[in-house]
């Protein structure tokens, strides 16, 4: 196990440079200002480092809102003041004019989830998993204090083990977070902890809620002290949280009866607290306190909405067990959330026999299909189209639900209800990878479904015509969607599904240079907290960008990387795709027994295909059985890509091939109805296989080596090369073309073709003059050279470009 070690560079090192910098060319000080626990010491700590390695003398003072007025500021006049307290904290009057006199004020904030990571890698010297980030994110949301107590518990605990290089977490998160105690004294003063009680037990509470119950200073002072923040997603009034989230665990952990019934008596005097608060709603229903059931009903939806399915789960209980003669629609609503958090508590069985109960009570108690509510039945059915999509890893269930509720919807006349559940259904046949039947569909919509759902189904339409060959089309996509976006509130354009089909389309059609202009789009990403990419995602798209370059040793890293997290912490769904191109990298470092193990563990997964990315699983085994040898299978593999419309998916499995010169998958890639600017590469070298032209082959190499496609490069250049004559023009470039292509090109066993020998400026002047017919003597006369020296570039080049060349020639 890992103990956590002091991380001795700095943790902001961009900003922390800036600043020294600052201060530096103006000789002025600075005081750094932080919530407690978010990092003012270490902040200024490291910015007197990089002062003192300057060459400055520096004076640093900590704490200023705890220290003494007694105390003297002895800086000298030469040197710059550093100084940190907490933000908000009161300052003593003659303590705040001496620094102020001696300093600016900069601000630290917490660390973001990407920071956090950062910094935990760091500090215990491995790469920490995803599950390990997530519990120690909801222990401090960047609070460093909060963050290196809850990994000290986990390290206490033994929960800590280190496996293929990454700290991971061997508990649950929730199990894990229970486990954590600390301290609240760290964070905030006795009379602080008592007003954030109340937040900690109800976390939906507003700023108007926290003013009524404790009064405008109380709240204003948590608020300034960053101890009370308005939560990120909220507009205007929103719902506030406790910083950091380990502290509201704390004081929620403490506050026992009668306490807790007081703190909640008095969120009931709230304006409209019961169905707003989800909390004090449960508690009022176990206690006997009036609750409109449609109350209940809305606040187990927004339990449910902020991811509190336990609280949801709750209240639902309670206010069943409370009147078991509801009327059948809102018995069913309360249902429908019900099954809806035990689907995600993982709680299967009993979510299945919930929704299906709450299915029942809206279509079966109807006299006629125009008295049925539509929007609650269509709700509903959404509900189990998910659930049974999970759970058998198929979207037809799931289209069969929401085709009986589109009829009834239609019987009803509920025109935009039917669009809605059709929507729906195109949004399962994307996650199934059934593509064709997906952009079918979203054409047969009458009009775009409401929100963020049109942003979600255009994204999967995105990868949707990639994978049908229609790359073009794809690229115009995503320029739709970023045009939504500029309209779309913040955070909510960065959907999962937006950045997934941005990165797919782009490398896939425009190629690796493409993305790489892309790469500020995913990097303002690691700065927005409401966005999570997980660490097995990130190392699948490493994988497969190294591919595309056609750098095996990188990708076999980042695809077993992402093999170990994602059996560790998921997502599930895509270990098949893990596997598939470790798959993919071991075979083209010739591992054959481990790249058949690889295949054989993916066919043993339950409906591996069938997924968004089911299409590049498919094709990236169609390149695995390719380079084993199998080049029959492959085709199979391919056509049958085809025959379901999936050119695009079918032209990547016959990539491997190309690039072999295997002559049944060039002609079959060769006929393929395909656009955008990488697949019409692999197609125009597929062609050139069959018909070789160095002029064409050298065109496609120095279009791929633009566009980033390292592999396909090399593949053309080796082309080129072999029909070029040595020494002739063609030849020597497509000796450089292959050199430079093989210096980002790592780890395969055939590299493709034997690694090339780069030609120097004089043996490539050399051999273009050679290629124009002139003699050893006229060579030596153009050059400037003796004809002894001509006829040393000449053998030296004969070496260089001839496999096996070992004797002079002269021509």
């Amino acid at each position: 196990m890992t103990a956590w070690r002091r991380v001795r560079t700095p943790l902001r090192e961009a900003e922390v440079l800036a600043q020294a910098a600052e201060c530096s060319r103006h000789r002025r000080g600075l005081l750094v200002l932080s919530a407690p626990g978010d990092g003012a010491t270490r902040f200024a700590s490291d910015v007197a480092t990089r002062l003192r390695i300057a060459g400055h003398h520096v004076v640093r003072r900590d704490d200023l809102d705890r220290t003494d007025a007694d105390r003297p500021l002895a800086t000298p006049p030469d040197a710059i003041l550093i100084a940190s307290a907490r933000v908000g904290a009161p300052v003593h009057p003659d303590i705040q004019r001496a620094v102020a006199a001696r300093t600016r004020t900069v601000t630290v904030a917490a660390l973001t989830r990407a920071e956090t990571a950062d910094v935990v890698r760091r500090a215990i010297d491995s790469p920490p998993s995803a599950r390990l980030v997530e519990a120690l994110w909801r222990s401090g949301h960047g609070n460093l204090t909060a963050t290196k107590i809850a990994y000290d518990e986990f390290h206490r605990r033994g929960w800590v083990a280190v496996t293929h290089g990454h700290a991971h977490l061997t508990v649950p998160v929730r199990q894990a977070l229970e486990a954590v105690v600390a301290n609240p004294d760290r964070w905030a003063e006795p009379d602080d902890q008592a007003v954030l009680t109340a937040l900690a037990i109800e976390p939906r509470l507003t700023l108007s809620d926290m003013i009524g119950l404790h009064g405008a200073a109380a709240s204003q002072r948590l608020l300034d002290r960053g101890l009370m923040r308005v939560r990120r997603d909220a507009d205007g009034d929103g719902p506030l949280s406790v910083h950091p989230p380990l502290v509201a665990d704390v004081l929620r952990t403490r506050c026992v009866t009668p306490r807790l019934g007081d703190e909640l008596q008095a969120m009931a005097a709230l304006a409209d607290a019961a169905g707003r608060l989800p909390t004090l709603t449960w508690w009022s229903l176990s206690h006997g306190q009036p609750v409109a059931t449609e109350a209940a009903v809305r606040a187990a939806r927004l339990a449910y909405s902020v991811h509190d399915y336990a609280t949801g789960a709750k209240v639902v209980s309670a206010a069943l067990q409370r009147d078991a003669d509801l009327p059948p629609r809102l018995r069913a609503a309360l249902l429908l959330t019900q099954g809806q958090c035990l689907r995600m508590l993982e709680r299967l069985g009993e979510a299945d026999a919930v929704l299906s109960e709450a299915s029942a009570l809206v279509t079966g108690t109807a006299a006629s299909a125009e008295s049925v509510d539509t929007a609650l039945a269509g709700e509903i059915a959404a509900a189990r189209a998910d659930l049974a999509h999970y759970q058998d890893r198929s979207p037809d269930r799931a289209l069969a639900l929401l085709s009986e509720a589109e009829e009834i919807a239609a019987r009803a006349g509920d025109e935009a209800q039917r669009c809605l559940l059709a929507a729906l259904a195109v949004l399962h046949l994307s996650y199934a990878g059934r593509f064709r039947e997906a952009v079918a569909r979203r054409l047969a919509l009458p009009h775009d479904p409401p929100g963020v759902l049109v942003r979600r189904i255009d994204a999967l339409q995105a990868v949707a015509l990639d994978a049908l060959g229609r790359g073009d089309e794809a690229v115009v996509m995503i320029g739709r969607l970023d045009r939504r976006a500029e309209s779309a509130p913040v955070g909510e354009w960065a959907t999962e599904e937006h950045l997934s089909a941005r990165f797919v389309v782009v490398l896939h059609c425009e190629g690796v240079t493409a993305l790489a202009r892309e790469l500020p789009r995913f990097a303002a990403v690691d700065g927005d907290d409401r966005i999570r990419i997980d660490h097995g995602m990130r190392c699948l798209a490493d994988a497969e960008l190294a591919l595309e370059v056609g750098d095996v040793s990188a990708a076999l890293a980042a695809a077993e990387d992402a093999r170990n997290t994602i059996e560790r912490d998921g997502p599930e769904d895509y270990l098949a795709r893990a596997l598939s191109l470790c798959a993919l990298a071991l075979a083209y470092q010739g591992r054959d027994a481990e790249a058949r193990t690889h295949l054989a563990r993916l066919e043993a997964l339950p409906g591996a295909t069938n997924a968004a990315v089911g299409p590049d699983i498919r094709a990236a085994v169609a390149g695995t059985l390719t380079t084993l040898g199998d080049s029959a299978a492959a085709l199979a593999v391919c056509r049958g890509l085809v025959a379901e419309g999936l050119v695009g998916a079918a032209a990547r499995g016959a990539m491997a091939g190309v690039l072999r010169r295997n002559a049944q998958l060039c002609a079959f890639a060769a006929d393929l109805p395909i656009t955008g600017a990488v697949p019409l590469l692999m197609q125009s070298l597929a062609r050139t296989v069959l018909a070789p032209s160095a002029r064409e082959a050298l065109r496609i190499g120095r279009d791929a080596a633009a566009a980033g496609q390292f592999a396909l490069a090399h593949a053309a250049g080796s082309l080129a090369r072999d029909q070029g004559a040595p020494g002739s023009a063609a030849h020597g470039e497509a000796t450089r073309l292959m050199s430079a292509a093989a210096g980002y090109m790592r780890g395969s066993a055939a590299e493709l073709q034997p690694p090339v020998a780069s030609l120097t400026r004089r043996e490539s002047q050399v051999a273009e003059l050679m290629s124009r017919g002139l003699s050893n003597a006229e060579i030596a006369q153009s050059l400037q050279l003796s004809k002894r020296t001509v006829e040393g570039h000449i053998n030296r080049l004969y070496h260089k470009t001839t496999p096996g060349g070992g004797a002079a020639f002269t021509p």
